[in-house]
């Protein structure tokens, strides 16, 4: 009731100061009109002087939004401007459509899952990723080689053209290549994983498959490696090798993925790289072995670290369109190294009190350091933090980390796994704020941060904040699009932190967000932020 009182009364003074109101002529005597150009939002209303007369249009009866637009307050229906229908169209891998919400017009954009592609219809919908188990590298079904061509599988027949199918190499991935060598072997490599759960605790045992990682054809005597390739997205693999019919050879998968596309490799604590070996067998024309790294053997965590690896690295090169870059993860079962990133390496707990390797969510936070470290900036002074308010640089950086791995995985949840069970928390119930009387310089929660930059990129029909139109990737892009490259306002805390990514998000995304963004930031997080950056002053 207060918070109405208080804008009657200031349309009251403002009435005044322009002579009337509601497009009422200034009276001879009336004062002229003082409202700044290009005008003023007051809630949902544009109000603006002409001719020394005060304008006030209702933006909500046409079901528009009060922003500025070309220099100017005005009332936008959003839909209309993003040129969008109540037919969700597909933008990018994401739906969007034309929603009311709280009376007035705004573009709802949904981000399709991990593993799902927009398609295209009336309306768009995200549906299975049929290139799901196919992957950047192709695989081979026999003699048949399958790509992923425009978003949906294409075959080749190999032997239609005197080929085989075989791996040509780590930028290529598998191809028709030339008959050499006498002997091939096929098979799936697949890891036991145990998923974190939502409290923290992990889940039983499943299998996963094991993608992009290394395999090799090595002879028994010697150990002398015949032939190498990487495994497909279902794991599969081929590789064609010269031995004499009836030698002892086996087949070593590694934890490293050596593709451009990919370039991921787990180590030991020692610094060695992480393999497991399957059975001995004789070589033959056409052998299968199929593969499976127990969690008993104390080396299926490394293959779960490795794919990891590669949701971030598909998030990169695919959804942000950056050139990925060597990454390394170290961990051992029963390492006391603690878990953190440092020097384009990220390091990972095997204790038996705190075990990382199953922990997604932690292994993807610390992929997030190596991510805003080689693609964006940090100025993070490091040190221990609990998600209590802290040096607004760490919280930055931790915030960031964490939502990283939230924007990968499509989902609000960080866990941790240890002994005890663990803890689990989620960014779309989180209800950290800043304190009363905090400045733009105070110290921060890096929880904040994470459900801050979760509520501006969660855009969907579920929505709970006003960004109805942002995605995860739209967030994430502000690091290497600006962040990087970006001379930062001296203002608040120096070196980046959550004002330089606001900063960096008008930029990109322009004023029309400000209402959104204000409702996120301000209203349900009571970070003064001034709304005052290089990309211009919001309304």
């Amino acid at each position: 009731m207060r918070k109405r009182i208080r804008l009657l009364a200031l349309l009251a003074v403002v009435s005044a100061a322009c002579g009337g109101d509601d497009g009422a002529a200034a009276g001879p005597d009336a004062a002229p009109c003082t409202i700044p150009e290009p005008g003023v939002c007051q809630g949902n209303t544009a109000v603006r002087c002409t001719s020394g007369e005060m304008i006030s249009e209702d933006c909500t009866a046409t079901m528009a939004t009060c922003t500025s637009s070309g220099g100017a307050i005005a009332c936008v229906d959003a839909c209309e401007a993003a040129g969008v229908t109540d037919t969700a169209v597909c933008q990018g891998n994401a739906t969007v459509r034309c929603d009311t919400v709280g009376g007035v017009h705004v573009v709802v954009s949904t981000a399709c899952e991990v593993g799902q592609n927009c398609t295209a219809g009336s309306p768009a919908t995200c549906t299975a990723d049929p290139c799901l188990d196919i992957g950047p590298l192709g695989r081979c079904d026999g003699d048949t080689l399958v790509r992923c061509t425009s978003g949906a599988p294409a075959t080749t027949d190999c032997a239609g053209g005197g080929q085989v199918c075989g791996y040509g190499g780590d930028a290529t991935g598998y191809a028709c290549v030339a008959p050499t060598g006498g002997f091939v072997v096929t098979g799936r490599v697949t890891y036991e994983d145990r998923p974190p759960q939502t409290s923290g605790a992990l889940g039983a045992i499943t299998t996963a498959p094991a993608r992009s990682a290394e395999v090799t054809i090595v002879l028994d005597q010697g150990s002398s490696v015949l032939a190498t390739a990487l495994t497909s997205d279902d794991g599969s693999y081929t590789l064609r090798y010269t031995a004499t019919a009836g030698d002892m050879v086996h087949v070593m998968v590694t934890a490293r993925s050596t593709t451009p596309a990919r370039p991921i490799r787990v180590n030991r604590a020692q610094n060695q790289v992480h393999a497991f070996g399957g059975a001995s067998f004789a070589a033959a024309a056409s052998v299968q072995q199929d593969i499976l790294v127990t969690d008993a053997s104390a080396v299926s965590e490394a293959f779960n670290i490795l794919d990891q690896g590669v949701l971030a690295m598909d998030k990169l090169r695919v959804d942000l369109g950056v050139t990925p870059v060597q990454l390394t993860a170290r961990w051992s079962r029963g390492s006391n190294q603690g878990t953190y990133y440092s020097n384009g390496g990220i390091f990972l707990l095997g204790s038996n009190s705190d075990d990382d390797g199953y922990d997604d969510t932690v292994i993807l936070h610390e992929i997030g350091h190596f991510v805003e470290d080689r693609f964006g900036r940090s100025d993070s002074p490091g040190g221990s933090h609990d998600g209590s308010p802290t040096d607004p640089n760490l919280a930055w950086s931790e915030g960031f980390a964490t939502y990283f791995n939230m924007a990968v995985r499509g989902r609000p949840h960080y866990m941790d796994s240890n002994s005890g069970g663990g803890w689990g928390y989620n960014a779309d119930t989180d209800t950290t704020r800043m304190a009363a009387g905090s400045t733009i310089g105070s110290d921060v929660s890096e929880d904040m941060v994470s459900a801050s930059l979760w509520d501006i990129g969660d855009g969907g029909s579920g929505d709970d904040d006003l960004v109805s139109s942002a995605t995860h990737d739209d967030v994430l892009k502000v690091a290497p699009q600006y962040l990087r490259t970006a001379t930062l306002r001296s203002i608040g805390a120096s070196g980046v932190d959550l004002v330089d990514f606001l900063d960096g998000w008008f930029v990109a995304e322009g004023l029309s967000s400000c209402a959104g963004v204000r409702d996120v930031i301000t209203t349900k997080r009571m970070f003064p932020y001034d709304y005052a950056g290089p990309g211009g002053s919001c309304p």
